[in-house]
């Protein structure tokens, strides 16, 4: 493929001094395409997502639960740490690199007694809750919630706020299940209720105790009588006495009917965007602030009731609700394979970056191990076969390993390679991936073989506008790239225009070089908007309400417009005469193309972040017929400060309508501020 990168749709007019040079834009620009030059393929792979537990992205999010804090397991603290001035701080460890410990470190602690639960009235004379170990369920989830009644002349309510809030439905089924014990003195009766915000009972069910002093399971399903997106859940209690709850979880229908699954709207609108992989579980939590508080992939199995969750790095406790079953099980209903990211026995580098022993690493490298058994092993194998337990005797789709989490340095290269070779000798078909913490930068790693690397990109908007060709003079052969974490997030807001079309034009460097870049992923991926922990993130997510930002749009364009190879294209950045040399100019205009061998079309994909429309008349070659009919599909705005939002999640939404006037040759006026992809039916 020749490598024709610029295409100079100004002149430069010069009047006597220099100080008088002007650029004139033309009314349009020649752009030749010939199908029969074919250039990198691109990667049915190319298009992923990556999972982490910010922002609350989980909990509160995609997971389905309507219940905070439902095992009353939120007041734990990873090993060692502590509460002081209202700051959670971590145990004293020193940075593996430089011997260094960080006694600033500290981070956000939920200061509330029983967190996201209140009673009614708030009176400790009619009624009082305290927290407490005693006689637990479940030993790894060993905290219940004794209520104390001392007067029921009205009835007492504990209730729940949710997250935010919990919305609830008309005509939907919820499922209730309640985890509680009574002491004999308790005679009473015990309801629960979903309460509007108004406080009107929208629905009931009578739960079950049991025996005095035995913990009884009860489940229920009931309809709700109204709708409210703010409702509560309250557990009333109408005579003298204790009650200990040990559990309480409240679910809506989730996707694809499924068991501890997700919220329906959330996984579907994830699923629009037809994800080649997902990436789980992180991300920052992965390490942890330091190792006691990384994520463990094994607490995450089995009864949801029996999960002690571990406090997220994010600032708050992630349940582990939604637990490595249920992420390959979504994998699996969407089409998607799974990449499953390892701890190398190293903490948060950009934290406290411990590392544990010598002795250590191996039981590092036997979870890991023990992982993709659970995912992939024969029945007969240990963990294999607690997953045909689980419900699953069919392997899972994992099909990717990213080994460790943006660590860096000769410590974790030589751990890399101890877990490169044990994975690869055992599992030769998986994909395996190191961290590039150097964004490209080092072509000489220390490391003695990787599949893939992934580097890493959060940058403001001229970053991505000036590095469409990043990736043109990289080397081949040695290994494949995944860009794994990738975003415009500085100086854009939440997340507006110009972030999009500067991802946009990043993109079309990514895919041209789909001989290198076979795998990407924006990062963060949601966000519940009551809880921004990132400054953008591509989904944003309320009780009743999913939204994409612009940028959900451009990857959605992408992902369904995949060509199978790039094809010759005259131009793939277009600038002025007077910007080419200047070392501050920023490009605006950028063109990708290629073939898609399925449908037989020619896909052109331009990005204009210029304040003024462009006419590009276009020659195709290589081809023996065109129909005249196609489609053009464009995302476009007023201004490069526009924003989706929650009140206009549709304000900026691509729109597709049919161009009747496709040809061997033929015009094309892009709006500005616009990303717009053409699908013109041309036979080789």
């Amino acid at each position: 493929m020749k490598k024709s990168t610029y295409l100079y749709i100004a002149s430069l007019v010069t009047a006597g001094m220099m100080a008088s040079c002007t650029s004139e834009v033309k009314e349009s620009v020649p752009v030749t395409l010939n199908v029969s030059e074919k250039g990198a393929p691109v990667s049915p792979s190319m298009y992923g997502v990556f999972f982490e537990e910010i922002n609350h992205a989980g909990d509160g999010g995609l997971y389905a639960e309507l219940v905070q804090n439902r095992s009353f397991e939120e007041k734990e603290m990873p090993e060692g740490y502590f509460v002081e001035h209202g700051r959670l701080k971590p145990a004293p460890v020193p940075n593996h690199e430089n011997g260094k410990v960080n006694h600033d470190a500290s981070y956000k602690w939920n200061n509330e007694p029983v967190r996201a639960w209140s009673l009614q009235p708030a009176d400790e004379s009619i009624a009082s809750m305290r927290l407490t170990k005693e006689q637990p369920m479940f030993e790894s989830a060993p905290n219940n919630l004794e209520v104390s009644i001392h007067q029921a002349d009205k009835p007492v309510q504990l209730i729940n706020e949710g997250y935010w809030g919990m919305n609830i439905e008309k005509g939907k089924l919820y499922t209730l299940r309640v985890i509680i014990r009574k002491d004999a003195g308790y005679e009473g009766k015990v309801t629960a209720k979903i309460l509007s915000k108004s406080g009107k009972v929208i629905g009931e069910a009578n739960i079950r105790t049991g025996k005095s002093d035995e913990w009884y399971d009860d489940l229920k399903v009931f309809e709700p009588t109204e709708s409210d997106n703010e409702a509560r859940l309250a557990l009333e209690f109408d005579a003298p006495g204790k009650v200990w709850l040990d559990y309480v979880s409240l679910f809506p229908p989730t996707f694809n009917a499924r068991y501890n699954g997700m919220r329906e709207d959330v996984a579907q609108y994830l699923a629009d965007l037809k994800p080649a992989f997902f990436r789980w579980p992180g991300g920052c939590v992965v390490e942890g602030i330091s190792l006691p508080n990384r994520f463990d992939w094994k607490k995450t199995l089995g009864d949801p009731a029996s999960r002690p969750g571990e406090y997220s790095t994010w600032g708050y406790r992630c349940s582990y609700g939604m637990g490595y079953y249920e992420v390959l099980q979504y994998c699996e209903d969407i089409g998607a394979k799974m990449m499953f990211v390892c701890n190398v026995g190293l903490g948060c580098q950009y934290r406290m970056g411990d590392a544990c022993s010598e002795e250590e690493i191996a039981t590092y490298l036997d979870d890991c191990m023990d992982a993709i058994e659970y995912a992939i092993g024969d029945v007969n194998t240990e963990w294999g076969a607690l997953r045909a337990k689980h419900g699953h005797v069919l392997p899972f789709p994992l099909q990717y390993v990213e080994i460790g989490n943006e660590n860096w340095g000769a410590e974790y290269d030589r751990r890399f390679d101890i877990f490169y070779k044990a994975i690869k000798e055992k599992y030769p078909q998986l994909t395996l991936i190191y961290n590039d913490m150097t964004g490209l930068s080092n072509e000489n790693r220390a490391i003695e073989k990787t599949d893939m690397i992934d580097p890493h990109w959060y940058v403001a908007p001229d970053f991505f506008y000036r590095n469409t060709t990043l990736f043109d003079t990289k080397q081949r052969g040695k290994w494949e790239v995944y860009v794994g974490e990738y975003a415009c997030n500085q100086g854009v807001g939440g997340g507006n225009m110009n972030a999009a079309l500067s991802e946009a034009a990043f993109i079309s460097g990514m895919e041209r070089n789909g001989d290198l870049v076979t795998m990407t992923s924006y990062a963060p991926l949601f966000e519940n908007v009551n809880n921004r922990e990132w400054p953008t993130n591509l989904i944003w997510i309320d009780t009743d309400q999913v939204m994409g930002r612009t940028s959900y749009h451009v990857q959605k364009m992408y992902a369904e417009n995949r060509p199978t190879y790039n094809i010759y294209s005259s131009a793939t950045i277009l600038m002025p005469d007077s910007m080419v040399t200047a070392q501050d100019s920023i490009p605006q205009k950028f063109l990708a193309s290629g073939y898609d061998e399925k449908t037989g079309e020619i896909i052109i994909k331009f990005v204009n972040a210029s304040d003024k429309a462009q006419t590009i008349d276009f020659t195709l070659e290589g081809v023996a017929n065109v129909l005249p009919e196609g489609r053009a599909i464009t995302l476009q705005a007023d201004d490069l400060g526009d924003e989706n939002s929650m009140d206009n999640p549709n304000k900026i939404v691509p729109v597709e309508k049919p161009f009747k006037k496709f040809g061997q040759t033929f015009s094309y006026n892009f709006p500005k501020y616009s990303f717009t992809i053409l699908r013109v039916k041309a036979e080789k």
